[in-house]
């Protein structure tokens, strides 16, 4: 099965304008950063979030205003230790999807998933976390290993 070529930055960044006219979209030779208000209900509050992209990696997704919380004694679910959220599984993206497709929808329904934990104290969204063990190897080295591969350079096909 042929992967579909990547779409370049300024494809991305126009796809993103075209939708969130408001939104702050800064687009350079090598990066697209993309910055908007996401208010993933009618009873929820608005999340300044930002998007950046690099080709050949996956979009990586922070929530810049409000700071998110923790409930007390646990760590927010889905979040990597860089902040950014866990919103995909390696496959499940790739260069030739649109992020305005893609990455903005799962990031509000990240936000609303979240909102819900903050609540109630789990997490409804699903998804696999932290991820999945392999053998023989200890929770911090593959979370580790799964955010280094989350971040790795793919080679496009």
């Amino acid at each position: 099965m042929r992967r579909p070529p990547g779409r370049s930055l300024a494809q991305q960044a126009f796809a993103l304008r075209a939708s969130f006219p408001a939104a702050h979209v800064q687009l350079s030779s090598h990066q697209l950063v993309w910055r908007a208000a996401i208010t993933p209900t009618a009873l929820s509050r608005d999340y300044t979030v930002s998007i950046a992209y690099r080709l050949a990696r996956f979009p990586e997704v922070r929530v810049v205003a409000p700071a998110l919380e923790c409930r007390p004694g646990e760590s927010i679910p889905h979040l990597f230790s860089d902040e950014s959220l866990c919103l995909h599984l390696d496959e499940e993206w790739s260069a030739g999807m649109l992020i305005v497709h893609t990455t903005v929808p799962w990031t509000s329904e990240w936000l609303f998933n979240y909102e819900i934990w903050l609540a109630t104290g789990t997490w409804h969204g699903g998804g696999e976390w932290p991820p999945t063990r392999q053998a023989n190897s200890t929770p911090a080295s593959n979370m580790a290993r799964s955010e280094r591969r989350r971040t790795s350079r793919r080679r496009p096909r």
